[in-house]
């Protein structure tokens, strides 16, 4: 019996997407495979991707494990298959293969391609929902009315109240 084929190797890439679940459900991980798929099937560079998180810890971990299935998809490019391995590598030789079987591209010009995308990952827009918001503003400052500098982000309104 086969293993059950992953939903999101079949969404469409254009477009907004919202992955919304509990903690420990894989979230980040479906992330990190949908930009693997951006930046293969979509031809993306990392800079051009942007991912919205909730907090600067998620922030942090959504880089990193974007970052490692990177490195991990150009190590994969060009090597067999192996029975044992994880889930991550499964999914990513998945969509490696699909890619190459197109022909649209050779197999070293995908694995340079998926290593600088590992290497540029301080380039991708990852952001908390403020993060973003007030690099929106910063960058759109004249059209927005707001100053250059960045907004202060309010973590507690009890003095605006009073």
């Amino acid at each position: 019996m086969s293993a059950a084929r992953d939903p999101f190797l079949d969404l469409p890439l254009d477009g907004v997407r919202a992955i919304e679940a509990s903690a420990g459900t894989g979230k980040t991980f479906t992330l990190a495979t949908l930009v693997v798929r951006l930046v293969v099937e979509g031809g993306l560079t990392i800079g051009r991707i942007l991912a919205v998180t909730y907090t600067d810890a998620a922030t942090q971990e959504l880089r990193s494990r974007i970052r490692r299935r990177l490195v991990l998809a150009a190590e994969l490019v060009g090597t067999p298959p192996d029975d044992g391995a994880s889930p991550e590598a499964v999914l990513t030789r998945a969509v490696i293969d699909a890619h190459l079987a197109r022909g649209d591209e050779a197999a070293t010009a995908l694995q340079r391609r998926l290593r600088t995308a590992a290497d540029e990952i301080d380039l991708a827009a990852i952001f908390t929902i403020h993060g973003f918001c007030a690099r929106v503003l910063r960058d759109h400052a004249l059209e927005s009315g707001q100053g250059f500098d960045a907004p202060e982000l309010m973590t507690d309104d009890r003095s605006l109240r009073q």
